[in-house]
């Protein structure tokens, strides 16, 4: 046996350990690594072969990670962050960087601002592929098998690490046909008297319409909104049709506002926008392939808020 042959020996199976053990299931393991489900079981009954010890509690409905499991996936996840940094310096030119990077974000933010630059970070790294999964709720990263996420506005404490990309600027609108069936609201305060559309978030509870006027911050409450809406670009279309006025995001409406379908209103006193934020799983080490992501995208938006 050559010597190749006696390393792609022991590091056989290292991979796919720790995929099961960051997804806690073979299956989103075998998905997000193009492998079939029994592949992955097989290689991982032969690295516990070699290794003489159990890595893994499997029963029908859950794969938890035993003793010895938790010691090997410590060595192991740095390891495999860690030869990915090799593969590249080896290479020396970005531009052979390979392999996929797996990132979450809200489906309206993913289509006004991370699209956009898709094309130029795929110019920049041609050997890299990304999947894009777009959410309106959140999801467990490690669970999913995620490597990043952007995510918007406020975050709950968790063992995530989070990177500021800034505020996104808000703007409230509505159509021209309201402005003239309803009259133009001179004040935050005089929303109260006009049909609103309200952002609902997944905990189920309207978020009001903040504006700050001098030094006082004002709070329109929505829950009597005429309609609420999940997702911003829904939002951004029942303006447009004329049920009423919504603030979001001043990119959602850019192209809108543009086009002569919203008019922003209330100009200079919407509150300051929502934060911005790369969250992904905390690791001693970050592949080489997902953390030019985040250097791609911190760049990226800040120009964005620059052109808002």
């Amino acid at each position: 046996m050559s010597n190749n042959d006696r390393l792609t020996q022991r590091i056989a199976g290292v991979e796919e350990f720790v995929r099961v053990a960051e997804t806690s299931s073979f299956i989103r393991a075998a998905e997000s690594l193009g492998q079939a489900p029994s592949a992955v079981s097989k290689a991982i009954r032969q690295l516990e072969l070699r290794l003489g010890a159990r890595l893994f509690h499997r029963t029908t409905r859950s794969v938890s990670l035993t003793e010895e499991g938790s010691l090997f996936y410590q060595r192991a996840s740095r390891w495999i962050s860690e030869l990915d940094d090799m593969q590249s310096a080896v290479s020396g030119d970005p531009a052979e960087l390979s392999g996929l990077v797996r990132i979450d974000m809200p489906t309206t933010f993913g289509r006004a601002l991370f699209i956009p630059h898709l094309a130029a970070f795929l110019d920049r790294f041609p050997k890299l592929s990304v999947e894009v999964r777009m959410n309106d709720h959140r999801v467990n990263l490690v669970a999913e098998g995620v490597d990043l996420a952007l995510r918007i506005g406020d975050l709950a404490d968790s063992d995530l690490v989070v990177k500021p990309l800034g505020r996104a600027p808000m703007g409230t609108y509505v159509c021209p046909r309201c402005l003239e069936r309803y009259g133009e609201p001179a004040s935050p305060e005089e929303l109260l008297s006009h049909r609103l559309i309200a952002l609902m978030p997944p905990t189920g509870r309207s978020k009001p319409m903040l504006y700050v006027v001098g030094d006082q911050d004002i709070a329109i409450d929505t829950r009597h909104a005429v309609a609420s809406f999940t997702n911003g670009d829904a939002m951004i279309d029942a303006a447009i049709t004329g049920i009423g006025i919504a603030q979001t995001p001043a990119f959602y409406a850019e192209q809108a506002v543009g086009q002569g379908l919203l008019t922003q209103i209330l100009k200079g006193q919407d509150a300051p926008g929502l934060a911005i934020q790369l969250v992904y799983p905390s690791r001693r080490q970050l592949p080489k392939r997902v953390r030019v992501l985040i250097e791609f995208l911190t760049d990226a938006m800040a120009h964005a808020w620059d052109e808002t």
